[in-house]
């Protein structure tokens, strides 16, 4: 009963209504908007660290002179594979860590942060993601990739070099002596400068250019299975782990590393370290951006609280005689103030919906804009894009959360209505 007069009521005062339900609606439009974004950008930027950071999880290994080697990554796969479930691919990958490594091409020469040799056909699946301006993963795969590189756009400008161009790549072996080789450019990825100066060539090309078994390895890369707990599987990695070999615990940041290493090696130590601690600082940045938004939201629906708070004062009054009638007819005092809560719960949800849908509209606009002439944007985006993602669980909690703004600023005035007497209001000319 209550529910129908809810309805009725709110049809018949659709008029009055209409600004809450507009202000409610840009509110919840606003923080679909602001989260799916800040999601959206966070995703990508996990993304492009996988392949950067190798994987999800990635294990180092260290020797007592803190050299980054793994002396039998198969033992180590096979422990994983044995022991450890919600993994969907691992692969062994060699990281030249040193800081000299350069491509040179028609006189021009760039250096590279990282160089990352990968077992391609492992992780094929996991560089999928990867934008190219020309060229293609697929030219990295089998046969195809021996003596092959992929290299950033930006390396590729510089270096005025296309795809099919033959590059020089000079590095220094584990002995300390350089070396140098001439590889075919078979990609040219597009990347932001954070990840951009990167080469990817064949993890079998890399170990023998420093001077290492073929299938030698600094890290091995873990991509966790979708909606795994990335935490919870580097702690079944610790475990089983550390059955076998000396491990840290799982590192939680990059300076926690650097402790860990400070103290000492006695012998050959994994590291184990998940994607949220390579990326620390990043998340901090954005989950302090996603802070303010919602500081924002919640000042916006403070200012909404108000205008209901007034609007249904001026409600009450106006209806000063219709409520009088209902409690003549026998409707209970919480009945009254149960019928004006129920109108104020099916306007945040009629108006919160609305909202979602132009949350998700804005976002599909903001996905199709092209940010690519904006630096600071190339982090976050694909291609220049924004990508967005909006999570039920947190549109369903923002959606309560506004329910119950708008109930409690209605409470106080329906409250006041259900203290009307019948015959009080049957005086008044309302």
């Amino acid at each position: 009963m209550i529910f129908f007069l809810a309805l009725r009521n709110l049809v018949l005062q659709r008029k009055r209504y209409a600004v809450i339900g507009i202000a409610v609606a840009l509110g919840f439009a606003l923080i679909t908007i602001i989260s799916g974004a800040t999601a959206g950008a966070l995703g990508t930027v996990r993304d492009k660290a996988a392949r950067y950071f190798a994987g999800h999880i990635s294990i180092t290994g260290y020797t007592p002179d803190r050299a980054q080697r793994i002396s039998d990554p198969d033992r180590l796969i096979d422990v994983l594979h044995r022991t450890v479930g919600g993994i969907r691919t691992i692969s062994r990958r060699t990281v030249y860590y040193r800081q000299d490594a350069k491509l040179f091409f028609g006189g021009e020469s760039i250096r590279q942060r990282r160089l990352v040799g990968i077992d391609f056909d492992s992780e094929s699946q996991e560089l999928r993601g990867m934008k190219f301006q020309s060229g293609s993963l697929d030219a990295m795969l089998g046969d195809g990739g021996i003596e092959g590189i992929l290299v950033s756009q930006t390396a590729a400008d510089l270096l005025r070099a296309k795809v099919g161009d033959s590059i020089e790549l000079f590095l220094t072996t584990d002995t300390g002596q350089y070396n140098t080789a001439t590889l075919v450019i078979k990609g040219i990825f597009q990347e932001t400068s954070l990840f951009g100066f990167a080469g990817y060539l064949r993890n079998q090309d890399l170990n023998a250019l420093l001077g290492r078994p073929a299938d030698a390895a600094t890290d091995i890369a873990v991509y966790g299975r979708n909606g795994v707990d990335l935490v919870r599987l580097a702690q079944d990695m610790h475990a089983a782990l550390s059955a076998e070999m000396a491990v840290f615990p799982v590192l939680s940041s990059k300076s926690d590393r650097s402790d860990a290493l400070s103290s000492g090696l006695q012998e050959e130590t994994m590291a184990i370290m998940t994607l949220d601690a390579h990326l620390a600082q990043i998340t901090d940045i954005l989950d302090a951006f996603t802070a303010i938004s919602y500081f924002v939201l919640l000042v916006f629906v403070l200012i909404v609280m108000v205008g209901i708070l007034n609007t249904y004062r001026v409600l009450v009054y106006e209806r000063t005689r219709e409520i009088g009638t209902m409690r003549a007819l026998g409707m209970k005092r919480p009945s009254v103030i149960a019928l004006f809560v129920c109108e104020a719960a099916m306007l945040a949800v009629a108006a919160s919906v609305i909202g979602l849908v132009v949350g998700i509209a804005g976002l599909w606009i903001l996905g199709s804009i092209n940010f690519g002439a904006i630096a600071a944007a190339a982090m976050f985006t694909n291609a220049g894009h924004l990508g967005f993602f909006v999570d039920g669980s947190a549109t369903a909690l923002n959606l309560l959360a506004m329910i119950v703004a708008v109930m409690i600023a209605a409470y106080g005035p329906a409250r006041n209505a259900g203290a009307i007497k019948p015959a009080d209001a049957m005086r008044t000319n309302s």
